[in-house]
């Protein structure tokens, strides 16, 4: 069964403008949640193609989902190795030399993040905006 991952990404720019989500008119709040379910779906798109493809299982399990209630947009990779992709590991002394493993980090979802941000920043702020 698997479980996936989650990494954190966090935009200190617009903590204050979603913050106070609420003060924002009917119209305005939809923009904003436009902005970032597009962002969202942007972000997922980027990480499938950056994602290294061996048996395709892992750019497959790629998803994103958004939260309204929470304004919060959310790429999940649900396979199981996904962290050690992203991430990379190191050289376990568990068995005969020849069976060490070491994985390179080769990240897809960070590089797929802070290539969107800029995006995002931009749409929410142009939604701000009067």
């Amino acid at each position: 069964m698997s479980r996936g991952f989650k990494v954190n990404f966090s935009c200190p720019e617009l903590k204050n403008d979603l913050r106070n989500i609420e003060k924002y008119d009917n119209q305005t709040t939809v923009k904003i949640e436009n902005a970032i379910q597009s962002s969202t779906s942007a972000i997922a798109k980027g990480a499938k193609q950056r994602v290294p493809v061996r048996t395709g299982n892992l750019k497959k399990s790629i998803t994103s989902s958004f939260n309204v209630k929470a304004m919060q947009g959310t790429v999940k990779a649900k396979q199981y190795y996904a962290h050690l992709i992203e991430f990379g590991a190191k050289v376990h002394d568990v068995g005969p030399p020849f069976m060490k493993a070491w994985t390179t980090e080769r990240p897809f979802l960070r590089p797929s993040f802070e290539q969107e941000k800029p995006n995002l920043i931009k749409n929410i702020k142009d939604a701000i905006k009067p």
